[in-house]
């Protein structure tokens, strides 16, 4: 899970990522999970508001949020498409990110624009979840790989959803291998998911890298739900956007925290 330093970039150029992307997927004859600079001019056009999330640097105390994101999702002919759009302190759209999911949640097709880390991209699944075809666009490169997987696929957009339609036989003991996208390393990585605890109304769930080497630099994963709502209550672990450290972007390890817009999960 490795992220590039922050390059100079305008807003006009993280437009021109976004049409690029858009652009690339109409010529594969791959139409766009969603339209990405339309998102980012009106975050409404990526469907209903189910959450907002505060980003906090987890060894920090509490104070103003690093980030803030929002999670909306559309019902598409082709599925669910769920986005989550993060904003910088000043309200700016640095990242955006989008699954397209089945009712079940299996991934489909993945896309991202990102100004912090200069990169644009999508990831293409096959129907039963095994293949998957990448296309990076990076520092004005456009670069391509394929991966085979067996295990389940995840993204940012999807995670929480796999969780709860995996409610049941993760809170009666079984533990889950998945595969994490990074679209930047154009991979997956391994996770073991499980079910923690069940403290005050909370239920928590890990996902602890399978990889020895990938645990020594990636922390597990935490995700903490209202157990009766099943809605999200917070999240502990490695997330998108960097933290700026004595001005150079650190990768981020942070806790998040949810105040949910809708009754119900999607």
């Amino acid at each position: 899970m490795t992220f590039p330093n922050l390059r100079s970039a305008t807003l006009s150029a993280f437009t021109a990522l976004l049409l690029a992307s858009a652009a690339s997927s109409a010529q594969a004859g791959q139409p766009a999970v969603v339209n990405l600079d339309t998102v980012r001019l009106s975050p409404e056009s990526a469907g209903t508001l189910i959450y907002r999330g505060d980003t906090f640097a987890q060894r920090a105390p509490a104070g103003s949020p690093l980030y803030r994101y929002e999670r909306r999702v559309l019902s598409t002919p082709d599925g669910l498409v769920a986005s989550h759009l993060t904003r910088d302190p000043t309200g700016r759209v640095i990242i955006a990110e989008s699954s397209l999911v089945s009712p079940t949640y299996e991934v489909r097709r993945f896309e991202a624009a990102n100004l912090q880390a200069d990169f644009t991209g999508s990831v293409a699944i096959s129907q039963d979840g095994r293949h998957l075809e990448y296309e990076l666009k990076h520092n004005g490169a456009v670069s391509t790989a394929t991966e085979d997987v067996r295990d389940p696929v995840v993204s940012g957009p999807s995670l929480f959803g796999f969780i709860l339609k995996s409610w049941d036989p993760l809170t009666a003991g079984a533990t889950m291998p998945v595969r994490m996208l990074m679209l930047r390393d154009k991979t997956t990585y391994g996770f073991d998911l499980k079910f923690e605890k069940l403290v005050d109304g909370q239920a928590s769930f890990t996902l602890t890298p399978s990889n020895f080497l990938i645990r020594l630099a990636v922390a597990p994963l935490r995700v903490v739900f209202d157990a009766a709502t099943k809605t999200p209550v917070r999240y502990e672990g490695r997330v998108p956007p960097m933290e700026n450290v004595s001005g150079k972007l650190k990768d981020l390890d942070a806790r998040v925290l949810y105040r949910s817009a809708s009754s119900t999960y999607r």
